[in-house]
């Protein structure tokens, strides 16, 4: 029992401290944000090397106070998955 314990611990620490780290999000309504494409998968016959880095700028519509956001994307990117980072 007592490794458990050690482990529930050191597991508390590591949240207290990653968190202590944590910043509110920059971003508010409005904003223009560039979104990364690391993550976006594009039809197929697109070389990935070719595409920029960055896609944008897209504005905020909504804020969900959870580090997520509703952003205005085209309509050619509105059936896509990805999940969005903004930088």
């Amino acid at each position: 029992m007592a490794a458990h314990d050690s482990i529930l611990s050191a597991r508390v620490k590591q949240i207290r401290d990653a968190n202590q780290k944590r910043q509110a999000a920059p971003f508010r309504e409005n904003d223009l944000v560039y979104l990364s494409t690391k993550n976006i998968t594009f039809p197929k016959g697109l070389a990935r090397k070719l595409i920029p880095k960055y896609i944008g700028p897209y504005k905020i519509l909504e804020d969900y106070k959870n580090y997520s956001f509703r952003i205005e994307l085209p309509s050619s990117m509105k059936y896509m998955t990805f999940s969005t980072l903004l930088y």
